[in-house]
């Protein structure tokens, strides 16, 4: 019985080589075998992972049907079912050339998430899935030493994990600056802050402003009510004087004025001017 176990790098999207051996279907004596290799050729996929499926329940032992499984996922970038079928025919117990073509295979897989992975521009985990890769094509050159086209694919495996290395560096740099320029944004802010007042102490000073404002008014006013006071007080000291002046001067003091009079007629101006002083008016004639 034998079992199409040749690996395939035809179906990498990606600047990996071909294989060195195209697509050529082996005489199989299990019939859904058969039928998985012809439509492989077909590049049916979906159905020939059918046959193959149906192939691997007839012969669970049978590596080689592993191997064609994950070449059938792997046709249609089912990627981690791919690999799983990949591991299942690296087993100890599968010939050495499956086993090589297996790890062959299994890294043609991973290198596809690696550069699924980096196009997202999470280097970090593209880098993580080159690793498996290269590995994967070492064990394979360990299996089959000289295979030339495992030796390509782990040069370019390795080449690509120090490009996404560099690319996570630089990722990591920018960060690193977006996050001191942040940060010195953020000092900035608080020492505007600090030289600043506060919301309280800029009503504060508003409220000042305007109390500074209205208080020119405020003294106009005051000024204008105490010359208003002032013109009433002399107002009223006037109409007390006026009142004072309208009184009649008491019947002593008109009997002594007379009998000045009587004595020295020279002595009515001096008379008259103690009056004034005293701010009373001088009498009349009428007397």
């Amino acid at each position: 019985m034998r079992f199409l176990a040749c690996c395939t790098c035809c179906m990498l999207a990606f600047a990996l080589p071909a294989t060195a051996s195209a697509w050529s279907p082996l005489r199989a004596e299990n019939s859904n075998v058969k039928k998985g290799n012809a439509l492989m050729a077909e590049e049916q996929y979906g159905p020939a992972l059918e046959a193959y499926d149906e192939a691997a329940q007839e012969l669970p032992e049978a590596r080689g049907v592993q191997l064609n499984r994950g070449l059938a996922l792997l046709a249609q970038d089912l990627r981690d079912h791919a690999k799983e079928a990949f591991l299942a025919a690296a087993d100890p117990s599968a010939s050495a050339s499956t086993r090589a073509d297996a790890y062959y295979d299994l890294g043609i897989a991973y290198a596809r998430d690696g550069e699924v992975i980096s196009q997202k521009e999470q280097h970090e985990q593209a880098s993580a899935q080159f690793r498996e890769a290269a590995d994967a094509f070492k064990r394979a050159l360990r299996l089959r030493p000289g295979d030339r086209n495992a030796a390509w694919n782990l040069e370019y495996a390795m080449r690509r994990i120090r490009e996404e290395e560099q690319e996570q560096q630089g990722q990591q740099d920018q960060d690193q600056q977006q996050q001191d320029q942040q940060q010195q944004d953020r000092e900035q802010q608080q020492d505007q802050e600090q030289e600043q007042p506060d919301q309280g102490q800029q009503d504060q000073q508003q409220q000042g402003q305007q109390q500074d404002q209205e208080r020119p008014e405020d003294r106009e006013q005051e000024q204008d009510q105490e010359e208003e006071n002032e013109k009433q007080e002399r107002t009223e000291q006037r109409q007390e004087q006026q009142r004072e002046r309208q009184k009649p001067m008491p019947r002593g003091d008109v009997e002594r004025f007379l009998d000045a009079l009587e004595q020295n007629e020279e002595n009515l101006p001096l008379q008259r001017a103690r009056r004034r002083s005293a701010g009373r008016p001088p009498p009349e004639k009428d007397w």
